[in-house]
């Protein structure tokens, strides 16, 4: 596993209920929820990378 380093984020508040909602309902924390979708952020923009660098 990689390292970890803690980092701080100051969120609207509107913002941080939603998310507290869909990570409610995904069953993982507030944290795992925004790594979470970090990650897919991530895989997404690496797929759309190999896909435009095929030209």
């Amino acid at each position: 596993m990689s390292d970890v380093s803690k980092t701080t984020i100051n969120l609207p508040k509107d913002l941080k209920k939603e998310l507290k909602k869909i990570a409610i309902d995904e069953d993982t924390s507030l944290s795992g929820l925004i790594i979470k979708m970090i990650e897919e952020g991530m895989a997404n923009r690496n797929k759309n990378d190999v896909v435009s660098g095929e030209d």
